[in-house]
């Protein structure tokens, strides 16, 4: 099978439903929001702001990094759909390219590379809206777990 047949795409009504799950975690701390998508990516948005930069007023890697793994997650959960499985990250490598500054805001981009039966693989890209530079490339994978959780 191609990965297209496996990936789901993010509705506006089922990013509704995960609204709270979103709003409580790390990810809604730093202001991340799932926009709608279709096809196999997995697309986020994130403030520049106070809670994502380091002085002198960029944005933090590790804040990309974050977007990077709650997108790859989001990626990983919307495909499986056996009651006891779930995504973790096991292994994320980021190559930050450019700088993003106070006021922007960054687009992540999630599209599938490998989805395995126990790991999933995803290139995620952060664009500056912006500028429209490229800001980070990050590669993360995931290990799909066969247990309840």
């Amino acid at each position: 099978m191609q990965i297209k047949e496996y990936a789901k795409m993010y509705t506006q009504e089922e990013i509704d439903k995960i609204g709270k799950e979103l709003e409580e975690s790390l990810a809604g701390v730093l202001g991340i929001k799932l926009q709608p998508s279709e096809g196999e990516q997995v697309v986020a948005t994130m403030p520049v702001d106070k809670r994502t930069c380091r002085p002198p007023g960029i944005l933090n890697g590790g804040a990309s990094l974050a977007m990077a793994e709650t997108l790859a997650g989001y990626g990983s959960n919307g495909i499986l759909h056996a009651e006891h499985t779930s995504a973790f990250g096991i292994q994320v490598s980021a190559n930050h390219i450019a700088v993003a500054h106070m006021g922007d805001t960054v687009k992540g981009v999630a599209t599938p590379v490998h989805i395995g039966r126990s790991t999933h693989i995803w290139d995620v890209n952060i664009t500056s809206q912006t500028t429209g530079k490229l800001i980070s490339s990050i590669r993360v994978v995931n290990f799909i777990a066969h247990i309840p959780v």
